[in-house]
């Protein structure tokens, strides 16, 4: 699940502000089956000054819920590597 949580430029058209995580929170709900077709499904939540707010889904073919997780991305300064 991880790996789907892009910083907020890269989840979008790569033009935006460099970003990176500062909190990420996955709870692991099922099994995940393995060569199986899965969905991914995330969503900005609300942006506060430099703060972005995230939330993501993982679903089996069934819809069913597999792990979830809320994330903080912090968009750095202009000085910030």
């Amino acid at each position: 699940m991880s790996e789907r949580v892009k910083p907020v430029p890269e989840a979008g058209n790569g033009t935006g502000p460099i970003s990176r995580t500062a909190y990420l929170h996955v709870n692991y709900r099922k099994i995940t089956p393995l060569q199986a077709p899965l969905t991914v499904c995330g969503r900005v939540d609300r942006i506060e000054g430099r703060k972005t707010f995230i939330t993501a889904e993982l679903r089996d073919e069934q819809g069913d819920l597999l792990a979830d997780c809320e994330g903080l991305m912090v968009q750095l300064l202009p000085w910030q590597p």
